[in-house]
């Protein structure tokens, strides 16, 4: 954040891109410096070549889970909803995943939950398919997205089924493609990586700039007029032509300087002043802060900033709010069939998928994705009654 005295005001300044670039920015990995444990699948031509970066630092990504409390709610609300059990009408499959191995102190719920919960917190969540010195698949171990290079690589057909280095402990160990499951959320950053969570990242990057921001204002009384959020793009001179048309020289700040002079309204209009460029994917937002609250200024910025984090995960804001109910105004019921419908079934429907082609890849067992049950969040919270009703409806049926 920087600010800056512009005319009349003071304008706390904060680049989105900038955040992303400077914070999530991967940093690359020197394989050759790794010991390899394991059999060598890789060659090192395709370690120094064919590795795909990473489109933001998935270590950053994860990392946000300890910062934010909103943010790490959410992800273990969905989370718990989506893995509320482990059934499956594929009698193999069952009797499989019963008889599996997994580490200490887990089973299928915790190890799938595992998987989703980097789905969501970072695009990827990946599992290791453990394999006995016959090569039979015989339990499930989890890979932190932040421990894994992908290495590109095609079948004969042209499909990308790339290959895997595991990366921790100053150690390497290559995975092939049918030995990993990935699952990923589609960018159109990569084709090999997932992504998520990006608006959440600035989110949570500018309220800790703002907590940082309200320190220095209470330490040396400084007072800010607007705060500036620049979405797209950078601030920076450019060119405009005057009335002669004549090309000249004009800068930025200037530019928003005529903004705040210009700015018409009454006291029911919008606050915020949106300034927006040619290029329709660069804007500027001008939060008027000290007009609002001349001892804080931030609060209905946080609140926006807390509000959008709820938005982006869908998450109902009774699940991870401290308010009390009458505050949130609804019901808890219709929200949580809401939540489950167009939230939470469709992770469940993606894992399912995700599984059943697995398990058909290695034994050919004909599971559908609609064989798997990970429970469901709206009949868990019925009422006795009203589980008696639908059981009744349905044997009448």
């Amino acid at each position: 954040m920087r600010v800056m005295r512009l005319g009349a005001y003071n304008l706390a300044i904060s680049s989105a891109s900038d955040l992303l670039e400077t914070k999530y920015k991967p940093e690359p990995i020197d394989l050759s410096k790794y010991q390899r444990i394991g059999k060598q699948l890789i060659s090192k031509a395709a370690e120094a070549k064919k590795v795909v970066s990473q489109p933001y630092s998935m270590s950053n990504l994860l990392n946000l889970l300890d910062i934010d409390e909103y943010h790490s709610g959410c992800i273990d609300a969905l989370t718990m909803a989506t893995i509320m059990q482990f059934d499956c009408k594929n009698r193999q499959v069952k009797a499989w995943m019963e008889t599996a191995e997994f580490p200490a102190c887990e089973d299928q719920t915790t190890i799938l939950g595992e998987l989703m919960k980097f789905y969501l917190a970072c695009g990827n969540g990946f599992l290791i398919k453990m394999r006995n010195a016959q090569g039979q698949w015989m339990g499930l171990e989890r890979m932190l997205p932040s421990e894994v290079q992908i290495v590109e690589n095609y079948d004969e057909f042209g499909f990308f089924k790339p290959n895997y280095i595991q990366v921790k402990n100053n150690q390497k160990k290559d995975f092939a493609y049918e030995d990993i499951i990935h699952v990923k959320k589609s960018t159109h950053r990569s084709n090999a990586w997932g992504l998520a969570c990006l608006p959440i990242a600035i989110n949570i990057e500018i309220l800790g700039e703002i907590k940082t921001f309200d320190y220095n204002n209470f330490k040396n009384g400084l007072m800010i007029d607007y705060f500036v959020i620049v979405e797209g793009g950078t601030l920076r001179d450019g060119t405009v032509t005057d009335e002669q048309g004549n090309e000249v020289l004009t800068d930025a700040y200037t530019e928003i300087e005529k903004a705040l002079t210009e700015v018409k309204g009454n006291a029911k209009s919008h606050s915020t002043v949106l300034i927006e460029s040619e290029s329709r994917d660069v804007k500027i937002r001008l939060e008027p802060l000290r007009q609002q609250d001349r001892e804080g200024g931030f609060l209905g910025l946080k609140k926006d900033l807390r509000e959008g984090i709820l938005a982006y995960h869908r998450v109902p804001a009774r699940i991870v709010s401290q308010l009390i109910p009458g505050q949130l105004g609804g019901d808890n019921s219709s929200d949580m069939r809401m939540f489950y419908q167009f939230v939470v079934r469709p992770l469940q429907n993606r894992l399912a998928l995700a599984l059943a082609n697995e398990f058909n890849f290695e034994f050919g067992w004909n599971v559908k994705p609609e064989d798997f049950n990970f429970g469901n969040l709206t009949e868990v919270l019925q009422t006795a009654d009203e589980q008696l009703f639908m059981q009744t409806r349905n044997f009448g049926a």
